[in-house]
């Protein structure tokens, strides 16, 4: 693994995770065949560069942590893809590879580089798969330009994989979903806290510096309460 502790942002994601009651859910595992990890809204991931430091190729887990807003209301929190058992001592910052040091040494202590969601999802995959993914998306565009990606394809496969757990909506708020039928290579995407917003993502780390997690916050303590909205 990758080693970029050459200017790595520390934060305390441990006292914020402790924060809620959080259900976690094994959602799938992602199959990760260059390590080179994108986390990204799954329609905007055209753009979208990788993280700085990467992974052994492999299959990993991933996994969601829910908390309860109120009864019967369910929030996605926090996904983690998990790279080994034992737990994280430290987290940095997430950063694509093309941030700078310069940009880095910018940030001031409320600020984060992360990752824009416009659709109410975000998702996991490799930077292999993402090439799939969007030329699957642009076929479909090519030959309809009034089709809707997640209407056409997505939508079955989320109510399908998620709808009846017990903390999914009824329209399904995780999916483990394959461009292409054919390769196991795969994005798990899954609902973004209260929807649209813009989210960090943490390394998780041992005392030596080794990635142990990757974590997606979602921010939910940031956001008012507001009326649930479709995914598109």
């Amino acid at each position: 693994m990758e080693n970029s502790n050459d200017f790595e942002f520390e934060y305390n994601l441990d006292d914020d995770m402790d924060m809620h009651e959080l259900v976690e859910i094994h959602v799938g595992d992602l199959n990760l065949p260059t390590g080179k990890i994108i986390a990204a809204d799954p329609f905007f991931t055209y753009d979208q560069r990788p993280f700085k430091r990467t992974v052994l190729p492999d299959k990993y887990p991933v996994y969601v942590y829910v908390t309860e807003i109120d009864e019967e209301h369910f929030r996605i929190a926090y996904a983690k893809i998990k790279f080994r058992s034992k737990d994280a001592s430290k987290w940095v910052l997430a950063i694509t590879d093309d941030i700078t040091k310069e940009e880095m040494d910018e940030l001031t202590d409320d600020e984060f580089f992360g990752f824009p969601v416009d659709s109410g999802l975000a998702c996991f995959l490799d930077e292999e798969t993402n090439a799939a993914l969007n030329a699957k998306m642009d076929a479909l565009q090519e030959k309809d330009p009034e089709a809707n990606y997640y209407d056409e394809v997505l939508a079955d496969e989320f109510k399908a994989y998620s709808s009846k757990n017990k903390f999914s909506r009824e329209l399904g708020d995780w999916n483990d979903h394959r461009p292409d039928r054919e390769s196991d290579n795969n994005v798990i995407m899954f609902a973004s806290g209260w929807g649209d917003g813009y989210y960090p993502a943490y390394w998780g780390l041992d005392e030596n510096g080794e990635a142990i997690e990757l974590v997606i916050d979602f921010l939910i303590n940031d956001f008012e309460d507001n009326e649930d909205e479709d995914y598109d």
